[in-house]
């Protein structure tokens, strides 16, 4: 009991103070740890959330000019190779606007009517983000509503990340095992926390000021890594 209660304690000197550990202890002789795994991954694909607005003092003529400024930016899709599959471009709203000439009155009338259309668009090739950013402001397309980054292999890198874990748990055991001279047994519990990652809302960054001028547009712009976590609570027996 005595070998036990030395364990466990240098086992929670090594871990943080805010680490809680929830897998369920054995009353004899054991070693209680944690694997984590974390890995950083350059993405290769950016959602774009691109918006049009339109106003007319006419409801049908603001939707037409809308329509007809979407259509130019599909063909520009189309003509830098973006699949009919990774584009949305079916969500619009009409709406009037409304103006109040009489304050005291309350009273309101319609001002103009303002067509808005949305754009989702999946881009594969990133070295085409700046074309297509820039085309869809070109074009009328006046308001970009955000840049997403991701990976086009997600599940394949939580298992990565997973696997890193386990063997970081495995590992950490054979050598406290093997330092404090005793026999690791086998697997008494298991105790698993999902995987997260942290995807880049925001799809690059510029480059400071003074290093624009020997650099193309395409080039202020570096791409951020999004980083998959996992975590695997891990009690071993210890053979007696």
């Amino acid at each position: 009991m005595k070998l036990n209660t030395f364990v466990i304690a240098a086992m929670v000197a090594m871990l943080p103070m805010t680490t809680v550990f929830a897998a369920e202890l054995p009353d004899g002789p054991h070693i209680a740890l944690s694997g984590s795994g974390t890995l950083l991954v350059k993405p290769d694909i950016a959602t774009l959330l691109i918006e049009v607005r339109v106003a007319d003092k006419e409801a049908a003529s603001a939707k037409k000019k809308s329509d007809a400024r979407v259509a130019k930016y599909l063909d520009l899709l189309e003509e830098n190779g973006i699949a009919k599959s990774d584009v949305d471009s079916a969500n619009i709203h009409v709406r009037p606007e409304y103006h109040y000439p009489n304050s005291s009155s309350g009273s309101k009338e319609v001002r103009e009517y303002a067509a808005v259309r949305e754009v989702k668009v999946t881009v594969r090739d990133l070295d085409k983000l700046n074309t297509l950013l820039d085309g869809a402001l070109a074009l009328g397309l006046n308001e970009i509503r955000d840049v997403n980054l991701s990976v086009s292999k997600d599940e394949a890198y939580r298992t990565e990340v997973r696997k890193m874990a386990v063997d970081d748990a495995i590992a950490k055991a054979k050598i406290l095992a093997q330092n404090f001279g005793v026999t690791l047994g086998p697997v008494f519990s298991i105790d698993y926390h999902s995987s997260n990652d942290m995807s880049m809302p925001v799809m690059m960054r510029a480059h400071k000021s003074e290093a624009l001028a020997a650099t193309s547009a395409d080039q202020t712009y570096e791409q951020q890594t999004i980083s998959f976590t996992d975590q695997v609570d891990v009690v071993f027996d210890i053979q007696r």
